[in-house]
């Protein structure tokens, strides 16, 4: 009886594995159908490595997953990359140079003649041989070598990064870069990654998305550009030289606009995130930010389940087969169940939480309704989520925002309408630059004097700030001259000094100082101080000791106080400007206008419900804006 037993479990075993085998048979013929013209080209491929079953292996990987992948092509974009080149190769080049260029080929007619060639149509055997036979001596490195083939196919054998056109990149790069990666030893991932980091600048512009992916070859040129150029320059050029690396991305900060992508190394189990330009050690990119991703995904070049299985009604990133969650590698998380949801928007089997960007939430993670909850795995701490249903492009409030804390608590902040309170508040928008800038200005020094040698003056020093917004010093006198004097070795950063005689006049004068700011005009960059705009400052250059600016009267005055701005966002209340503060409550509910006054330099409201989050919008201006709760007499931003 056992050994009938173990007879059955065998041929049980064997039509498993030949209908697994016949499985990916069919996936594979259906992809080679799908070639049409070019199929021949494909089945080349094959055939070149019927005697070497772990390459035959990897090309049918690489062909399986090949429909969907596509380069741009067009006569157009072929000018476009030689103006790029041609930018990206100036002596210098900064954010004002970048918005020049884009904005003056974004509205170009020929953007609309860009059209998709499909990999599996067009892809020749002889391109497919010769990256499979280098990404296989790239196996062979000594960070690569203990590789499983699952992982060498997810790190290292891929042959395109996003829709660029397709180059011999793998051969390129390993020419240029692995003499300099071997330079620094075998054993070290570190060192590799330190010589290697410090030949690119990493400056960042934010392209629109329908611009195609630049040039392999044109990539180790880049000076400025958007952070997937970052992302793909990396990929090309630790895969050319054996050093495993995979693509990654948080769909949008927690705590911030926008989202992020980057590459991370992987070596020996541990994740190493990177961006090529980034100063720090390797591994410090993302853990060293400010920002908080709530969610981390992987794109790989496999397809795999998808988040959301089965399902056609589902936000893009949530049925896309080739991303993958990895937020439990790096971050601390916890689980959220949503205890019940609002009626009137039905009973969904899935529901997403949201983050709130620059002025709209994001979806960042999807939950599964389990008994009478749905539960959210692998969340990020330290942030507010907003729940929510989706239905054909449109999202519904699903409860109410819930604020998790940095040990993984969490609560509803469903608003007390019975329950009112007082708010002051001082901004639109979290202050962590302003803190920055501000708290850069403590011990530098204002003097007030008489003559120019400033050797008899009366000191003002700078021991603390309250706020980041304007500061009002009285000084009574009479003088003819002042100057600021930051720190030394800061670079000064000021936008605004106003001095009053007693009538409450504003003292004009002539401008003076030996502020050295770099590239600009020093006089130009010391007028802005004094110019009455909030936003522009001056900035001295960093290595500069003996920085200082100021005015000449041009006669005696009496002054009667000082007002400063340290360099600022312009998210401080300002004089004159309308603010209108509202609650979520299913959706945004108005809690009335003022108008800000430089004097009082804050809005008091006191008909805020308890537990609310809230909003401050700026109605005459502006659009940065950010969510925030009041605790303890703070806004504490989210």
């Amino acid at each position: 009886m056992k050994h009938c037993c173990i007879k059955y479990w065998l041929w049980g075993m064997m039509l498993l594995a030949i209908a697994v085998s016949c499985a990916r048979d069919k996936v594979l013929n259906s992809v080679l159908e799908q070639a049409g013209k070019n199929k021949g080209e494909l089945e080349n491929v094959l055939v070149h490595y019927d005697s070497v079953p772990e390459k035959r292996k990897a090309a049918e990987f690489l062909i399986k997953n090949m429909p969907g992948r596509y380069s741009l092509q067009s006569p157009f974009l072929f000018r476009y990359y030689e103006l790029l080149d041609s930018l990206q190769g100036l002596d210098y080049i900064g954010h004002d140079e970048m918005i020049v260029f884009y904005d003056s080929i974004y509205k170009r007619p020929e953007w609309r003649s860009l059209k998709p060639v499909y990999d599996i149509e067009s892809i020749t055997s002889q391109y497919l041989i010769a990256h499979i036979d280098a990404a296989f001596d790239a196996w062979k490195s000594p960070w690569a070598k203990d590789l499983t083939f699952e992982e060498f196919c997810d790190y290292l054998l891929p042959y395109r990064e996003d829709n660029e056109v397709l180059e011999s990149w793998m051969k390129d790069y390993k020419a240029k870069y692995e003499n300099i990666a071997y330079s620094v030893g075998f054993t070290s991932i570190d060192s590799v990654y330190d010589v290697i980091a410090n030949m690119f600048v990493g400056h960042r512009y934010f392209t629109p998305e329908f611009v195609p992916s630049a040039k392999p070859s044109s990539l180790p040129k880049i000076r400025i550009g958007a952070c997937r150029m970052y992302t793909a320059l990396a990929t090309y050029l630790f895969r050319s030289i054996g050093v495993p690396i995979v693509s990654e991305f948080t769909p949008n900060w927690s705590n911030h606009a926008m989202g992020h992508e980057w590459t991370t190394i992987i070596v020996k189990g541990k994740n190493y995130p990177i961006q090529l330009g980034d100063k720090g050690p390797l591994g410090y990119h993302i853990k060293g930010f400010t920002y908080r991703p709530p969610k981390i995904y992987r794109t790989t070049f496999g397809s795999h389940k998808a988040l959301i299985e089965g399902e056609t009604d589902v936000p893009p990133l949530f049925k896309d087969k080739r991303v993958i969650d990895v937020t439990h590698e790096y971050l601390p998380t916890t689980v959220i169940d949503l205890p019940k949801s609002f009626k009137e928007y039905g009973n969904y089997c899935y529901a997403y939480l949201s983050v709130f960007d620059l002025m709209n939430w994001k979806p960042v993670a999807f939950g599964r309704r389990k008994g009478k909850t749905i539960q959210f795995q692998n969340m990020g701490l330290n942030a507010v989520y907003l729940p929510v249903f989706y239905k054909m492009g449109t999202y519904y409030p699903a409860y109410h925002p819930v604020r998790v804390d940095k040990e993984g608590d969490y609560l509803f902040l469903k608003p007390n309408k019975e329950k009112l309170r007082k708010v002051i508040l001082r901004r639109k928008f979290m202050d962590k630059s302003p803190k920055q800038w501000a708290d850069a200005m403590v011990g530098g020094y204002f003097v007030f004097s008489k003559e120019a040698l400033f050797a008899d003056g009366d000191t003002l020093r700078i021991d603390s700030l309250h706020e980041y917004a304007y500061q009002t010093v009285e000084i009574k006198g009479l003088y003819r001259y002042m100057k600021y004097v930051p720190p030394a070795f800061t670079k000064g950063n000021i936008a605004e000094i106003e001095v009053y005689d007693k009538l409450g006049i504003k003292v004009q004068g002539k401008v003076i100082g030996n502020y050295t700011p770099g590239w600009l005009d020093r006089m130009v960059t010391m007028r802005r101080a004094f110019d009455g705009d909030a936003l522009t400052f001056t900035s001295a250059g960093p290595e500069q000791e003996d920085a200082w600016l100021g005015l000449d009267f041009g006669k005696q005055v009496e002054v009667n106080k000082l007002v400063y701005l340290p360099r600022s966002d312009d998210n401080f209340i300002k004089e004159g400007e309308l603010y209108e503060l509202f609650y979520w409550d299913k959706e945004w509910r108005s809690l009335g206008q003022q108008t800000g006054s430089r004097q009082l330099q804050y809005l008091e409201y006191d008909n805020v419900p308890d537990n609310a989050l809230l909003l401050l919008r700026n109605v005459t201006k502006g659009k940065e804006e950010r969510i925030f709760t009041y605790e303890d007499g703070k806004q504490i931003w989210w």
